[in-house]
């Protein structure tokens, strides 16, 4: 009698081949093979390499202390205010002394919303220490655009207290540039206590100053700037 065992061996290689080749089958057609999951997932870009560059950047910004250098060093006694000054919105370690003028004691400040300000008192100009001094007044404007345009102020004059207008110029224009102009206006010299009176900072920041009276008669003047437009100072 034969042995039935080379027929059952066979017949279960022909099965074991049939269960591999439909498994394989299986798993080509359901499309979940480990591989291109991994590419389909390295390709998706991510939350942070798609974002745009942060609106908030401040380069190229103009701060205060572009205009105002000395905001960058300690301050000094001379930047310390002739009277009692507190104005809760100025910081006053900021406070920084302009270019000293008979009419007018002038300072440079920050203020909580990185506003550059001037700060003036108006000054009587007496010579023997008596002066009288009327103020203080501050304005601020950010600092782009007093680098545009400069910063005005106006104290009115009283019975018994003097009265300024003040200007500190933009700083692309010169004290050269500030004299030839000022010294056009007919009476204006550069002796004590001219009509229009101007000096610049070591730094080059030219402040002008003159009484209210004065302001009033001129009504404006023009200097020019270094890139050869002209820079109207409205006196109104």
């Amino acid at each position: 009698m034969k042995s039935k065992l080379p027929v059952l061996l066979g017949l279960s290689a022909v099965l074991l081949a049939t269960a591999c080749s439909t498994a394989t089958e299986t798993t080509d057609k359901s499309g979940t093979s480990a591989e291109p999951a991994s590419e389909s997932s390295q390709s998706a870009p991510s939350a942070s390499s798609s974002s745009s560059p942060s609106p908030t950047s401040s380069a190229g910004s103009v701060t205060a202390q572009d205009i105002i250098p000395t905001l960058a060093q300690a301050q000094s006694d001379e930047d310390k205010a002739p009277a009692e000054f507190n104005e809760p919105s100025i910081k006053a370690s900021s406070l920084r002394a302009l270019a000293p003028l008979s009419y007018a004691q002038e300072f440079a400040a920050v203020n909580d919303e990185d506003e550059l300000c001037l700060i003036a008192w108006a000054n009587s100009g007496d010579g023997d220490g008596t002066a009288t001094l009327n103020g203080p007044e501050v304005e601020c404007e950010d600092p782009s655009e007093v680098k545009d345009e400069g910063l005005k102020l106006s104290i009115d004059s009283t019975k018994d207290k003097p009265g300024v207008v003040l200007a500190m110029l933009p700083p692309d224009i010169t004290e050269d540039a500030a004299r030839t102009e000022l010294l056009k206006i007919p009476g204006n010299h550069e002796d004590l206590r001219p009509p229009v009176e101007f000096k610049a900072t070591d730094f080059g920041v030219v402040s002008v100053a003159m009484e209210p009276a004065t302001a009033e008669e001129l009504g404006s003047i023009t200097f020019p700037r270094k890139d050869g437009t002209k820079f109207t100072l409205d006196l109104d």
